[in-house]
């Protein structure tokens, strides 16, 4: 498999996981501290808010990850109280890498180590049944030889599209299985309109057919060494890898990030742009994806944690049908540069996206209305490094390591605080933050010690 894990920012596996077999790259810069657990701010760096929505063009998707959520239906602010454990699913791993609701059900992504160890697995949490927690779609591929093979090494994200569950495998079984071309191959596992995943095909837990209208199934990315995240833009669902460029061969030579794209459903994805360009000797990926003002931004993340730019984003005319190479744009907005992106929220209500990034600096939460020129927002001394953030009741709230926050102009109100001496939204891995997720009127986050699920309690 493509990671090792190891501790520490600066060296890069602990929170980059590591290159692709045979492929040159300098080594890697020594281990750092632990993230800060808070930043000082800057000078502010952001500019008047930008024009609303009634005096612009009219979107052409709506801003964020996923399909819209339903609305809040409590506008009561939300009291202190504190989080308490819900339970853990059958086939829960360590790590809760994203909370997604779904129907009557709330979905987990998990994770043991992603992209260092293997481990791949989908809960659901349904309160009214008589046993609440279940297993979804497991793609731990038991009894299956590690050498060659392997199982997936985490789910990071759970999203919603076209009324269907979406699931990036974020570092498949080695060398894929051989179904597009031999090397590598990446897969997005789609559900049925039900939430129900097909089950891994058998003899050799292989992955199950291409989806159709009807039935669950897992898309094929050619050529593709890790499948990070996905996303609907423009009719279109898009793919943030690091893949085989065109033209080269497998576990030699450059290895890119890029942006697939499915024609159609069940089709196979389609290589449509990549970074950096020309190619370099080393390891890129796309990793988190966000829509905001019509542009789609993306992660970025290098193995050596040398790249100058923090992100990029991909702005396509508004009559052109998908994403093409010179639709990129890369942006340092960081001192440092190599920023780690842990997540991105898009705030419909205030029209402004909210980024936490991880960098040389420590953990910070940053926002933008125009989504060029951010701010770096000031939390509360003590409460760790944020994880998080979602609006609910009204607020915007952020999930820390140590604490819930309710941010109001900019500034953060503690909520609750984790008394115990090991937090179970610890942060160690930059691809796996601690998730919040609104279900059913409630709060959830999801812990990182043990895969457990967690409710938010107002009251002592």
């Amino acid at each position: 498999m493509l990671g090792v894990l190891l501790v520490g920012y600066a060296s890069v596996c602990a929170v980059v996981g590591c290159a692709p077999a045979k492929v040159e790259r300098s080594a890697a810069p020594e281990a750092s501290a632990a993230p800060a657990p808070s930043i000082a701010p800057p000078a502010a760096r952001e500019p008047a808010r930008a024009p609303a929505l009634a005096t612009e063009t009219a979107r052409l998707d709506p801003d964020g990850d996923d399909e819209l959520a339903p609305a809040d239906a409590f506008s009561e602010p939300l009291a202190a109280g504190h989080f308490e454990r819900v339970g853990r699913a059958p086939g829960a791993l360590q790590r809760i890498c994203d909370l997604t609701p779904f129907g009557d059900a709330l979905y987990a992504a998990h994770a043991t180590r992603p992209l260092g160890l293997d481990g791949a697995s989908i809960t659901r949490y349904r309160p009214t049944d008589q046993r609440p927690f279940s297993l979804a779609f497991d793609w731990n591929r038991a009894g299956e030889p590690s050498k060659g093979g392997g199982a997936g090494q985490g789910f990071l994200r759970v999203h919603v599209f076209r009324g269907r569950l979406f699931v990036t495998d974020a570092d498949p079984p080695y060398n894929g299985f051989g179904f597009s071309e031999p090397g590598t191959e990446g897969f997005v596992f789609v559900s049925n309109t039900a939430g129900q995943f097909a089950a891994a095909r058998m003899p050799g837990h292989l992955p199950p057919r291409p989806p159709s209208e009807e039935k669950a199934g897992a898309a094929v990315l050619p050529r593709a060494y890790h499948v990070l995240d996905a996303i609907q833009f423009r009719g279109l669902i898009y793919a943030a890898t690091g893949s085989v460029p065109p033209g080269e061969r497998a576990w030699h030579g450059a290895s890119p990030a890029a942006l697939q794209v499915e024609p159609e459903l069940g089709a196979r994805f389609e290589y449509v742009a990549d970074y950096p360009r020309p190619y370099q000797s080393g390891v890129w990926r796309f990793t988190f994806l966000v829509r905001f003002r019509d542009r789609l931004y993306a992660g970025l993340q290098d193995y050596d944690g040398r790249e100058p730019n923090d992100y990029v984003y991909f702005d396509p005319p508004r009559e052109q049908p998908r994403i093409a190479q010179a639709d990129l744009h890369a942006v340092r907005s960081t001192e440092s540069g190599a920023a780690q992106t842990l997540r991105w929220y898009a705030d419909t209500a205030e029209q402004k996206l909210y980024w936490i990034a991880w960098t040389r600096d420590g953990v910070g939460l940053r926002v933008t209305s125009d989504g060029d020129h951010w701010r770096l927002l000031a939390l509360p001394d003590d409460v760790g490094v944020p994880t998080d953030i979602v609006r609910y009741r009204g607020a915007l709230h952020v999930l820390t390591t140590r604490a819930l926050l309710r941010m109001s102009d900019g500034a953060g109100t503690v909520l609750a605080r984790i008394t115990e001496k090991h937090s179970p939204f610890e942060l160690d891995d930059s691809f796996c933050a601690a998730p919040l997720g609104v279900f059913q009127g409630q709060l959830y986050a999801g812990g990182q010690r043990d895969g457990a699920l967690y409710r938010f309690r107002e009251g002592d």
